[in-house]
């Protein structure tokens, strides 16, 4: 199987309920076990398979992205050389200060408070008591990239923990360091002298917009801040910050993405040492109530060409002709309603907050 994970990556998650899960990606099916191991038979099993996991995300061989492995496989087939950690992901901890349109319960420890008036019986967030226990057994001593995931990784103290290990065993130094971050959250001193520890920092920061789209769309975040926010980390002196900033695109944002990537363009060229950074947008997926109701395919029939016009005007970002597949296929107004109910829990209003001819649907 030609995957950089299939013998040397290891995910460790989290339930909602507080339950360790395995699988070898953040991708593949997870398995919930009592402790984690590289020899489990579920990890076992995959790395036999002669074909990949159907739940092998699409992003993975996105010409030219970062997340490519079937690419970077090619290049490096260091995956074929036993059986070791060598590419960690940790998701053990969803405490989130944010409830996005795209996200549950499931991720974030936000939505505690609202989702179940979305879904009923869904799980709720229970934060995981002392998650370390779950890593500090297993043998880190070739790991060479981290991966942090959440919930918001940067509220997660554990994930420093793990840092502080790996600086104990000396193998930080030969060790990437990435985050999927919201951007609200500034990393203190301790962190970012580790940081400089490390080989390089790369921030996957969500944004999904910007201006007063972003604020509705990531509630209750404040674009300022994490303009500012962006802005610092472009600006830490040490270590080498390489950022991508990233849009989930439904119909609620669609309209806003000439302007996200004007942003980009003009703010966001380049990480702390030159390097150039990177953009990604790709479509809304069905995981949670928003991202089912908010999908491009569910577009009103009357607003399709227009939002073609609106997906060509940036066809040279990644990932944004992909847009277009099933825009308008199954064409309703049921995401009106699901704007109306957040109105209502966050006393805002969707109409003066997104863009676009969306505004004047419903009224």
């Amino acid at each position: 199987m030609n995957c950089n994970y299939a013998n040397q990556g290891l995910y460790i998650g989290s339930t909602p309920g507080g339950d360790t899960q395995i699988a070898m990606c953040c991708w593949q099916e997870k398995r919930k076990v009592n402790s984690v191991s590289m020899d489990h038979e579920y990890l076992k099993t995959m790395r036999t398979a002669t074909h990949l996991p159907s739940q092998c995300s699409a992003y993975c061989n996105q010409p030219g992205h970062v997340a490519n492995e079937r690419e970077r496989c090619k290049q490096d087939p260091w995956w074929t050389n036993g059986v070791k950690i060598k590419k960690l992901h940790l998701e053990q901890s969803l405490v989130c200060n944010l409830a996005c349109i795209s996200c549950s319960s499931r991720y974030s420890s936000k939505w505690n408070q609202w989702y179940r008036e979305f879904e009923p019986t869904a799980e709720l967030v229970q934060i995981k008591k002392q998650p370390e226990n779950v890593w500090q057994h297993l043998d880190l001593s070739e790991v060479e990239h981290i991966h942090f995931t959440g919930g918001e990784p940067l509220l997660n103290p554990d994930n420093k923990k793990i840092l502080q290990h790996l600086d104990a065993l000396n193998q930080l130094e030969n060790c990437a360091i990435s985050y999927c971050t919201n951007g609200t959250i500034f990393p203190d001193k301790e962190l970012v002298e580790l940081w400089h520890k490390a080989k390089w920092i790369r921030l996957f920061v969500s944004l999904d917009g910007v201006d007063s789209t972003f604020e509705y769309t990531r509630w209750p975040a404040n674009w300022t801040q994490v303009q500012n926010n962006i802005s610092a980390f472009r600006n830490i002196q040490g270590p080498c910050i390489l950022i991508e900033v990233d849009a989930i695109v439904g119909i609620h944002n669609l309209w806003n993405m000439p302007d996200f990537v004007n942003w980009w363009t003009n703010n966001c060229q380049t990480g702390n040492q030159g390097d150039p950074s990177q953009i990604f947008v790709r479509c809304i997926e069905p995981s949670s109530k928003g991202g089912e109701l908010l999908q491009l395919q569910n577009l009103p029939e009357s607003l399709i060409g227009n939002a073609k016009e609106t997906i060509i005007s940036i066809q040279n970002i990644p990932g944004a002709l992909g847009l277009l597949q099933g825009l308008g296929t199954s064409p309703n107004n049921n995401w009106i309603q699901y704007l109306d109910t957040l109105d209502l829990q966050r006393k805002t209003n969707w109409r003066h907050s997104l863009t676009g001819p969306i505004t004047t649907l419903g009224k």
